[in-house]
């Protein structure tokens, strides 16, 4: 799995961002637009600068309404753009599990959900400040290991719906095995109520890969598979064990490419990217 932050994918964040003109900025106009590949004679005469990392900051930050406590953390607000996205996406996600649960099994098949877990369960937007948006294995380690970031805005609600309409509940992310207790600590704590364990609660093992993804994408040294290719191998080892997953949700293009699931519903993210 390859994550791209917002110095590296800056470009991105800028257009994920003041795509919308809900908190008052408007599109990217051309003079905003990536940089294109040109030859050698044009490149330089066709060329723009970079919007600047700094605007971009604080265009995420008043996407997500961010406040600085006193503890030195930061918070996103319920009240921002951010959340009003989330919010817009998890309605639509509720009315096509409720259509699902209302058709029940079909072609012998339980209806079932697989969702991404960071910032699309649990949001990363404290971290990402702090590290100034610069990702690293150890610190996003030893902070999803305190098992305290608090939900995306009314995903919780939307997981105990599903499992009210009848429709099985699958975690599914990148995130290594290591931090199984503490991603089940966590998604327990904002309030899920649904099973976490092993066979509800995908996380991935390079080192000792259950059968099914060893044999998708090796072991050890021998291991194959990016970030998306190990979710499609998941999604379709659940699908194999009696499930029609009818959604699939995440925060990155990377969490559906490979098919698997009957629709898909992409929650904003311009922090970073996952490949």
């Amino acid at each position: 799995m390859t994550r791209w932050n917002t110095r590296i994918a800056g470009f991105a964040a800028a257009v994920a961002v003041a795509g919308g003109a809900a908190y008052g900025t408007s599109a990217a106009s051309a003079e905003d637009a990536p940089i294109q590949p040109a030859s050698a004679a044009t490149s330089q005469s066709r060329a723009h600068e970079p919007q600047n990392i700094a605007d971009l900051v604080t265009q995420i930050d008043r996407y997500y309404g961010g406040t600085k406590n006193a503890d030195g953390t930061w918070s996103a607000s319920e009240s921002s753009p951010y959340a009003h996205d989330v919010h817009r996406v998890e309605k639509a996600a509720k009315r096509h599990l409720a259509e699902a649960g209302k058709r029940g099994t079909r072609h012998g098949k339980k209806p079932a959900v697989v969702l991404d877990v960071d910032d699309t369960m649990l949001l990363t937007y404290d971290y990402e400040k702090a590290t100034n948006f610069t990702y690293g294995t150890k610190s996003f380690t030893d902070y999803v290991s305190k098992a305290d970031r608090g939900p995306v805005y009314g995903m919780p609600e939307l997981v105990n719906y599903a499992k009210a309409q009848g429709v099985e509940v699958f975690f599914l992310t990148g995130s290594a095995e290591d931090v199984r207790a503490p991603f089940a600590k966590n998604l327990a704590k904002v309030g899920v109520r649904t099973p976490l364990d092993r066979t509800h609660l995908f996380l991935k093992d390079k080192v000792n890969p259950p059968a099914y993804l060893k044999q998708a994408c090796g072991a050890g040294d021998a291991w194959t598979c990016d970030g998306a290719q190990y979710k499609a191998a998941t999604r379709k080892y659940i699908e194999s064990q009696g499930y029609d997953l009818v959604a699939n949700i995440g925060d990155q293009e990377s969490d559906f490419t490979g098919g698997h699931a009957d629709r898909t519903f992409k929650l904003p993210n311009p922090m970073y990217k996952v490949s």
